[in-house]
């Protein structure tokens, strides 16, 4: 895993971005609600929202970030190649424009491919958590 450091933006160029996104009602709920807890699975929003389970909420996360990342295209694009490269598959994900995988306190990846926990872990960016 390489060292890359997370390129960052302000909070308010990112809640500029949300505002003239064109989000829907529910990316926005699912969105504020995310920022709201900080860390989350996919099941749990799924259960918090009474989302449906089909498309998959990760899915959705990623078409949210996209549109976001369209407001701010050069953040987006520096998003994208830092999340390619801290990817233990070298692939790159859109939800990483506003959180990421977490590990634990050995550096593994809280994932169930690591064998660490049952669903993958996310942590919104400090930056644009509002749970405080």
């Amino acid at each position: 895993m390489s060292t890359f450091i997370r390129p960052k933006i302000s909070k308010y160029i990112f809640e500029n971005a949300i505002k003239k996104a064109n989000l829907t009602d529910i990316e926005e709920e699912i969105i504020e609600y995310i920022r709201y807890i900080g860390t989350f699975t996919q099941p749990q929003i799924v259960k918090a929202l009474n989302l449906k389970a089909r498309p998959p909420l990760l899915s959705i996360l990623c078409e949210i970030c996209r549109k976001i990342g369209n407001e701010i295209p050069e953040h987006f694009a520096e998003v994208r190649l830092w999340s390619e490269s801290v990817s233990p598959d070298g692939v790159r994900w859109d939800g990483d424009l506003i959180c990421s995988s977490t590990f634990n306190i050995d550096g593994l990846r809280l994932a169930p491919e690591f064998q660490t926990t049952q669903f993958h872990l996310f942590a919104v960016h400090p930056e644009f958590f509002t749970g405080l």
